[in-house]
This record gives C-alpha cells, sequence and structure tokens, in this order.
C-alpha cells in the first residue's frame, strides 16, 4: 500500500506542475508540427499545457518543450524504481530493475539535455538519435519484464513521448 500511495503523490505532482497555464501561442505552428507525429492528439496537448509554449516560434522550439516533457515524465518512474531499489521490493527482478533505472537516469541526464542542445544549434539529426535512443531505451526497459514492469503506464507514457519528440526532430 505504500508503494501505491508513493506512485498516486508522484503522478498527482507531475500533472499538476505540467498543467499550468493555457497556451496564447501559434495553434497553426502546433497542429501543423503535431499532425506530422505518431499522436498528433497527444502532442498538442502536452505542447499546449506548457506554459513556455506561448513563445515557441519554430519547430525546433516545439521539440525542445516534448523534450523538457520527457525529462518530467522520465523522473516518475526512475523515481518509483530507486524507491523500490532502495526498500528492496519484487528481489525476483532487482537485475530488470536497475537496468531500467540506469537507462532512465541517461536519458534524462544525458540523452535530453543533449537532444535540447542539439535543436538549439541547428544539428536535428543529432536530436532524431537520442529522441530514438529515448524510444528504443523505454521499450526496451518494459521488454525486460516481459511486459509487465512495475512501472508499466510509466513506460507507455515516456515511450509515447519520445515517439512524438522523434516525429519532430524528423521534421527538421
Amino acid at each position: 500500500m505504500k508503494h501505491f500511495s508513493l506512485n498516486t503523490l508522484l503522478c498527482t505532482i507531475v500533472v499538476a506542475s505540467i498543467s499550468i497555464a493555457p497556451c496564447e501561442c501559434d495553434d497553426k505552428l502546433i497542429t501543423d508540427t503535431c499532425s506530422k507525429t505518431p499522436n498528433p492528439p497527444l502532442c498538442v496537448s502536452y505542447i499546449k499545457t506548457d506554459y513556455k509554449s506561448k513563445d515557441v516560434k519554430d519547430v525546433p522550439g516545439l521539440g525542445i518543450i516534448v523534450a523538457q516533457i520527457f525529462e518530467l515524465k522520465a523522473k516518475v518512474p526512475k523515481d518509483i524504481l530507486f524507491l523500490m531499489l532502495s526498500v528492496g521490493k519484487n528481489p525476483d527482478i532487482q537485475v530488470q530493475m536497475k537496468a531500467c533505472f540506469g537507462s532512465y537516469s541517461f536519458l534524462i541526464y544525458t540523452a535530453m539535455p543533449a537532444t535540447i542542445n542539439a535543436f538549439q544549434v541547428g544539428k536535428p539529426r543529432l536530436a532524431e538519435g537520442y529522441a530514438n535512443t529515448a524510444a528504443i531505451g523505454v521499450s526496451d526497459c518494459e521488454k525486460s519484464f516481459n511486459g509487465k514492469s512495475p512501472i508499466h503506464a510509466d513506460n507507455i507514457i515516456t515511450h509515447d513521448i519520445a515517439l512524438i519528440l522523434l516525429g519532430i526532430a524528423k521534421q527538421l
């Protein structure tokens, strides 16, 4: 029960921090960009709920926002895994949890900052490579548990965001 309460608390914090202000940005830019991603409605929703999107004027700017959203959303499963590993929960899946924790840590602290930098300096193929790495990393995490990971829902969310990010990077 303690795990459920902590998970609920973390999810509430993430949702509250993303849903801050409505967007006053260029709807056409967002709609056109998101229409070329694997999940246009989800793409539009994530971007429009980010208060920084009101100042975005181009596709790389939208890519930066989605990379930042990935960072934020990916912290939830990473933190859950950290807590589960810290208390020795589920000893039969410790190896998979450690691997997923490492993957999420890499994606949050290395891949996404590099993706953001790649968008900023005009290297879209590099951003595309990191977005692809994120999608594969999250997918591999879930596969290591045979589709039954303790962070299944979070893996789906972060995988969807990684695919949206990849779709945006491919447009440049």
